[in-house]
């Protein structure tokens, strides 16, 4: 619950600079359900000589609309821990491992989709930076460079193509950012959320899971135990830092081989250590102190 409770927090941080109206998520309940997923076996990212069981992504949430669609409340997220994937066992090299969530555009207070769908490797806080852009989707927010029409009196901007070299922004169509979002990401939440019936704006559930963010998690997390568990089948468990606040684990192919091999890229968690006594903070590798807030660089003697 504690987890849950921290990652929704450190989602809501994303939120922070939404107006008109301001978005923020409470989390009121917690369900485990054991086989929502559709599986299949393929061949290890990294290590192709293990294989390992991935969630077949279209199929698990065709099934969560089927049966969780209709939920009473706003939104449903559901989360695995496996790895979500594309794959048709049809067509060779078929094999997408890049999807990491799903949603439908609208699906908060929808009566019929009102799910959404990420991937996290357990108690790593990785889905904090997939569950910003699948709740902009639900919030009626298309990709950078989209526009989609909500409300004829609010409509929507054009102006932020996906294509631009600055401004990493959350809806990015396929590498989303998690800083902030775009002009034109509020502008359609907002037209979206004004067509929203009064019931959307009442509280469903008198329980309340959410929880403060005191120290930012990243900054006692082990990352090496993260590579451990996003990939068992490694011989070592070696951290390469990339840009973006992302890092690698990679692995020697064998005891006698000094060649590595990498696995696919994770999220630093906000507070972890980025280099040169910087802190990663929604995204961003900046001075923070342990709680996310900004610190002047010390300077040197």
């Amino acid at each position: 619950v504690t987890y849950l409770a921290l990652t929704i927090a450190l989602v809501n941080m994303r939120y922070e600079d939404t107006s008109g109206p301001n978005i923020q998520f409470l989390l009121t309940s917690i369900q485990k359900e054991q086989e929502f997923v559709e599986t299949f076996i393929y061949e290890d990212i990294g290590w192709p000589i293990e294989r390992r069981i991935y969630a077949e992504a279209n199929k698990t949430y065709r099934h969560l609309l089927e049966k969780y669609g209709k939920s009473p409340a706003d939104i449903t997220v559901a989360v695995t821990g496996l790895i979500l994937a594309d794959y048709d066992e049809y067509y060779y090299d078929s094999f997408d491992y890049r999807v990491q969530g799903q949603a439908r555009l609208g699906g908060v207070c929808n009566i019929n989709y009102s799910i959404l769908m990420v991937e996290d490797v357990p108690m790593s806080f990785g889905m904090v930076s997939l569950l910003p852009h699948e709740l902009g989707h639900a919030l009626g927010a298309p990709h950078d460079g989209e526009t989609y029409m909500w409300n004829e009196c609010l409509p929507p901007r054009n102006n932020c193509r996906k294509d631009r070299p600055y401004g990493h922004f959350i809806m990015h169509p396929s590498e989303p950012g998690n800083r902030k979002f775009s002009n034109c990401s509020k502008t359609h939440m907002t037209a979206f959320i004004s067509t929203l019936s009064k019931s959307c704006f009442e509280l469903k559930s008198k329980q309340n899971c959410t929880t403060e963010v005191k120290e930012l998690p990243g900054v006692s997390m082990n990352l090496t135990k993260i590579c451990q568990i996003a990939h068992p089948n490694f011989l070592e468990w070696k951290l390469e830092f990339k840009k973006n606040c992302r890092f690698e684990c990679c692995s020697r192919r064998s005891p006698n081989d000094e060649e590595e091999t990498c696995g696919y890229e994770h999220f630093l968690p906000d507070g972890a250590d980025c280099g040169n006594g910087k802190r990663c903070v929604k995204g961003t590798c900046g001075y923070y102190d342990e709680y996310g807030t900004p610190m002047t660089p010390r300077q040197r003697a």
